[in-house]
């Protein structure tokens, strides 16, 4: 099983339910100095826990490519897929290492761009253990404020006069 955005919030609290349930937890983090404590704090309740950290900065595609690598060579099964890492919209309009807007590059295209390199390491897993994997996909409600009728105009992701931070905390 793999988390994204596990060191805090939701992430933290659901690494811990599925190390306490005896899976293998990998924790894909920014910042591994942080995994890492979560980690050993971890162990020390849970000692026997199955728990890894590997690093992975969403807003990189070539990270993003660098991690799924990783975790390929590593030849370690993946049957439970969580996309629970994001970003909140900045003050100030910012792009991604990649030069796409930053929040969506974070929150869409790291996400969806991982899980898709992992697909094949997902499907063979399960033809090997005989159960379906799962992709799960958290978010939040703020979604809702910001997509007007259009919904997400493609062409002008990277628009900064489209960009508007304040309507996700309408």
């Amino acid at each position: 099983m793999m988390r994204v955005g596990s060191t805090n919030g939701i992430g933290k609290g659901t690494a811990r339910v599925l190390a306490l349930r005896g899976v293998h937890v990998v924790m894909a983090v920014r910042n591994v100095a942080t995994g890492g404590k979560l980690k050993e704090k971890l162990l020390q309740k849970m000692p026997n826990a199955r728990i890894d950290v590997m690093e992975i900065d969403l807003n990189s595609i070539d990270s993003v490519r660098k991690f799924s690598l990783a975790y390929i060579s590593r030849g370690l099964p993946l049957n439970i897929r969580i996309n629970n890492a994001g970003i909140i919209p900045a003050a100030k309009f910012t792009f991604s290492k990649d030069n796409i807007e930053q929040v969506f590059s974070v929150n869409h295209l790291g996400q969806f761009l991982l899980t898709n390199l992992l697909l094949d390491t997902m499907k063979k897993t399960a033809r090997e253990i005989q159960i379906e994997g799962r992709i799960i996909n958290l978010s939040s409600d703020l979604h809702r404020w910001g997509v007007d009728k259009e919904g997400i105009v493609f062409d002008e992701i990277n628009d900064e006069k489209r960009y508007d931070h304040f309507i996700y905390f309408i």
